[in-house]
């Protein structure tokens, strides 16, 4: 037997500690899942699991910062569309917490916007911020579509 990670397990994991970090926060959950997405950069590039340059293109980050959860099991597949040099669309399909991320989005309160966190956080690095619009949302489908815009230094 295998161990393999099932996506309904780690579903059930985002749920949880999503739920208790809107329970203990008190308003802070967006910048608290913020913080989670830089802590997992620096642990994923000091692991040698993604490597960004300081020279890297802010799309080209995206792409590699989508390619490094797709490689690991968070999404199914994972399309960045450029529209040009800063902006493009990011598709995500078979997301792995899209119940626990729907569930608490319906329930008024924050979920991790664990890819996005981490993307920001390369951003970040790069010394560059990112405007993000959620575009489409399918549940029954696990498919997610963003609209991304990379600002001026």
């Amino acid at each position: 037997m295998t161990n393999v990670l099932k996506p309904e397990f780690l579903d059930i994991i985002n749920y949880a500690v999503c739920e208790t970090v809107n329970e203990y926060v008190d308003g802070r959950a967006i910048e608290f899942f913020r913080r989670v997405g830089e802590h997992h950069l620096d642990e994923a590039l000091r692991r040698g699991l993604v490597k960004l340059e300081p020279n890297d293109k802010p799309l080209d980050a995206l792409i590699k910062i989508a390619k490094y959860l797709e490689t690991y099991g968070y999404m199914q597949e994972i399309r960045i569309n450029r529209i040009d040099e800063k902006e493009a669309t990011v598709e995500m399909l078979g997301v792995s917490v899209t119940d626990s991320s729907a569930k608490l989005l319906g329930e008024k309160k924050q979920p991790s916007h664990y890819m996005t966190n981490i993307m920001f956080a390369a951003l970040k690095r790069l010394g560059v911020q990112a405007e993000l619009r959620d575009m489409e949302f399918n549940r029954d489908e696990k498919h997610f579509k963003e609209y991304w815009k990379i600002l001026e230094k």
